[in-house]
């Protein structure tokens, strides 16, 4: 069964007219899986995107991905060659940096501090990954879903519509509305 999880970071505001700015979040890996793609998306102020993995028995970090001339354009999953072994206890580290300057073209207003947001105005910094957990759910397709998995799945969904509804109104902050997201 292949699972997407999306790696997002709401937390940041980039100042206005900074050339390069950076922001940085890891994801902790709690269960060996198979990492079959990555999808970094952010919008008209990003900049660069790299992706690294730390695995609890190196010194080093490897890079999964590197696009140093990141384009909104460019919206696109980047699928490995072959599903990579990430074991438990493993972080995934994404890195992006952000122009907010009047030397970026496509910047819609370089005096302005920029937050997360769903507006292309905004900014965002998502990583989404495609996987496989390395041990089977024991899920046939075309067999009943056990309870669980519907629970969590309805649970994630309402979460999504949660987070959807305060950005809408507008009646909380980023923060607030990315620790709905969350839970």
């Amino acid at each position: 069964v292949v699972e997407t999880r999306l790696q997002p970071f709401r937390d940041f505001v980039i100042p206005a007219g900074h050339p390069n700015y950076e922001v940085q979040n890891t994801t902790h890996f709690d269960e060996d899986i198979y990492l079959l793609s990555m999808g970094p998306h952010a919008h008209y102020r990003g900049k660069a995107v790299r992706i690294e993995l730390q695995r609890p028995d190196r010194q080093f970090r490897e890079t999964l991905l590197s696009i140093p001339n990141y384009d909104f354009n460019w919206q696109f999953q980047y699928e490995l060659n072959e599903p990579l072994f990430i074991p438990a206890g493993s972080s995934m580290i994404t890195t992006w940096w952000y122009d907010n300057s009047a030397a970026n073209p496509y910047n819609p207003d370089p005096t302005a501090e920029v937050v997360y947001g769903p507006a292309t105005t905004d900014e965002m910094m998502n990583s989404r990954i495609y996987f496989a957990r390395t041990e089977p759910l024991g899920l046939v397709a075309g067999g009943p879903i056990p309870a669980e998995l519907v629970e969590r799945a309805h649970a994630a969904d309402e979460r999504a519509r949660r987070f959807a509804r305060e950005w809408e109104d507008g009646s909380q902050s980023c923060a607030k509305a990315a620790d709905i997201a969350s839970r």
